[in-house]
């Protein structure tokens, strides 16, 4: 009888539909790939299912339901070469720890990985559930040749093919990621704080979003260290874009910048927004607001051990040429190195095998004594709470220039 009295009913859209709305939901929700309007709550919902995966929206660039709900993940893509230096894969061991120690497993971490011999890192990949893409590239002789005609003044990269290809890497990106939005991150970043796609705002950017540099008063995109993408835009122009830079090839120089960073900002100016200083944040910086509400730290230039060396009274010509401005700063106090050298010891410092490996490309070559000193170091600043931290006390006296220190820190 029941039957029956269904069977009766009239079923339709108008009269019904609540229950077509909900037959819908549950349908797309076992569709592996959606695509929606994000102003529409049914497809905003759909998106926050696929944690920022395999979803796209065709409307506005943002999803208004975040402000209230901030539950949209956004994808977090490195690159990585077997041709980069020992320290390139240290860095990024410490960086997806941060990842997986500020996100837990709410955050997926994408690789476009170039190599296939070192199973034990790959391994290591797999046991912190990050999505490794089999990356060969097509375009490595242009790329070699363009990094021979560089010029090592102005940028260190051009010293070492291995590093030079992995800084190219992410120009791929968009042939491997299947999201509407991704946030590449340099190997030498943290991540210090969580954030979604809630904290880009309503006015994403239609191409790709970048901070500052070296200025952090200077508010126009340079910086492509850590870059908001927007996926399809970069698959849409991808062939052109390889163009574009194979035009440059005999001078990587690009408006006044170089390599990837330069190509980026001049082919994609028109689409391009200036990301918040946050997400960017120099360890040489000084403006508090940028480390009070840092998100993610950038080791841009002078990396964790660098300012290890700079502490314990290394002269200035021990680093690249290209260095030489950031270790000078003119004068200024860079008074937050120390709470950011205290984030990436944190990390850093769960992993004892690899903080040895890092400690030992980093020092090596002075003895053994102060590869001590540094795993010392770093363990024993990671082993602290909070922001307000001493570098100074966790080095071994006979170690630390006090000069260098107090010319740093003090006021």
């Amino acid at each position: 009888a029941e039957a029956a009295r269904l069977d009766s009913m009239d079923f339709s859209a108008l009269t019904h539909r609540d229950l077509f709305a909900v037959v819908d939901y549950f349908t797309c929700s076992e569709i592996e790939s959606f695509i929606g309007n994000s102003v529409s709550t049914f497809s905003a919902n759909q998106i926050a299912l696929r944690n920022g995966m395999k979803s796209s929206w065709y409307n506005s660039r943002s999803i208004p339901l975040g402000e209230v709900l901030p539950v949209y993940h956004i994808p977090l893509v490195y690159t990585y070469t077997e041709e980069s230096q020992g320290l390139g894969k240290s860095l990024l061991k410490a960086s997806i720890l941060s990842v997986r120690g500020t996100f837990g497993m709410s955050a997926d971490i994408h690789i476009l990985y170039h190599g296939q011999n070192d199973w034990q890192f790959l391994m290591w990949l797999k046991k912190y559930s990050v999505i490794v893409h089999t990356h060969e590239p097509q375009w490595l002789d242009m790329i070699e040749t363009m990094r021979q005609n560089g010029n090592p003044a102005h940028s260190h990269l051009f010293l070492h093919q291995g590093n030079y290809i992995g800084t190219w890497q992410r120009i791929d990106l968009p042939l491997f990621i299947d999201a509407e939005y991704v946030l590449f991150v340099d190997s030498d970043t943290i991540i210090s704080n969580t954030f979604g796609m809630h904290d880009f705002g309503l006015d994403v950017t239609p191409g790709l979003a970048a901070s500052a540099e070296a200025d952090e008063d200077f508010k126009v995109p340079w910086n492509v260290g850590v870059v908001l993408f927007n996926v399809p835009k970069l698959r849409e122009t991808h062939g052109v874009f390889l163009d574009f830079i194979r035009s440059h090839t005999d001078s990587p120089v690009f408006n006044g910048n170089v390599s990837d960073q330069g190509a980026y900002l001049e082919f994609y100016a028109s689409v391009t927004q200036f990301l918040d200083t946050i997400f960017n944040v120099k360890p040489y910086w000084n403006n508090p607001r940028n480390f009070k509400e840092r998100k993610i730290v950038h080791f841009h230039g002078l990396k964790p051990h660098d300012f290890l060396q700079i502490f314990m009274g290394y002269p200035v010509d021990s680093w690249a040429v290209a260095l030489h401005s950031l270790l000078s700063k003119k004068g200024k106090k860079m008074e937050f190195v120390c709470m950011v050298m205290h984030d990436f010891s944190k990390f850093v410092s769960k992993d004892e095998e690899n903080l040895r490996e890092y400690c030992e490309n980093a020092f090596g070559r002075d003895g053994e004594k102060k590869v001590d000193v540094c795993i010392k170091f770093f363990s024993d600043l990671g082993a602290e709470e909070g922001d307000n931290v001493s570098c100074a006390k966790h080095i071994d006296s006979s170690f630390i220039n006090v000069r260098t220190l107090l010319g740093l820190f003090s006021s």
